[in-house]
């Protein structure tokens, strides 16, 4: 969250969307084959993603010139950099939704809540003191929606939708519905992997 401008990742993406995005989905994508067998083991025959993001989402846009380094990236503030990392989770999370469910993949994102933790690490210190006393709550309460997403039989209902603190459905913002941004987002993804894999 709010890494420095110069912080990239070895490819050239911005740090937030590499960790957030990139790494989740290609993670995702490695694990697929096993999430799949899993299906069949299951006691719900379900296995499931479970996304974290952020109420950031919220304030998020795709700037496509913006996830690699570029200078339209450099004028960006470092939130909109993450905001936009955690819009990517959402939409992402459905298409994962989208393209797997009719096999036994339950995705969902969510917002954990304003959380105590290092996440905060480059929030400049007065900022942080202020919302330590005003909006962050204790670590304990930032694994709540996800235990929930991850292990509660009423989650099966919630497949490509958005979890709120604490433990409930919530809606993200208009853009994260939108297939053809997701198909998009997807096909990006995709070919990012590809590019890296063949190098």
């Amino acid at each position: 969250m709010l890494a420095p401008v110069d912080h990239l990742s070895e490819d050239g993406y911005d740090l937030q969307w590499a960790t957030n995005v990139l790494g989740h989905f290609y993670l995702t994508e490695l694990l697929m084959s096993a999430l799949l067998a899993g299906v069949s083991s299951s006691p719900d025959h379900h296995t499931r993603v479970v996304t974290t993001s952020s109420s950031g989402a919220y304030l998020g846009h795709i700037q496509w010139d913006t996830l690699k380094d570029s200078p339209a990236r450099r004028k960006m503030r470092l939130e909109q950099l993450y905001y936009q990392s955690k819009l990517g989770n959402v939409i992402v999370a459905r298409e994962i939704a989208r393209r797997y469910a009719h096999q036994g993949i339950i995705s969902i994102s969510l917002n954990p809540g304003n959380i105590d933790t290092e996440l905060h690490r480059f929030v400049p210190r007065i900022v942080w003191k202020i919302m330590m006393a005003l909006f962050l709550w204790p670590v304990e309460y930032g694994a709540l929606t996800q235990l929930y997403a991850g292990t509660m039989p009423e989650a099966l209902d919630y497949n490509g939708e958005f979890l709120i603190p604490w433990a409930r459905p919530g809606k993200c913002k208009a853009e994260a519905y939108d297939e053809d941004l997701g198909r998009s987002v997807w096909q990006w993804l995709e070919d990012a992997i590809k590019a890296h894999e063949r190098s």
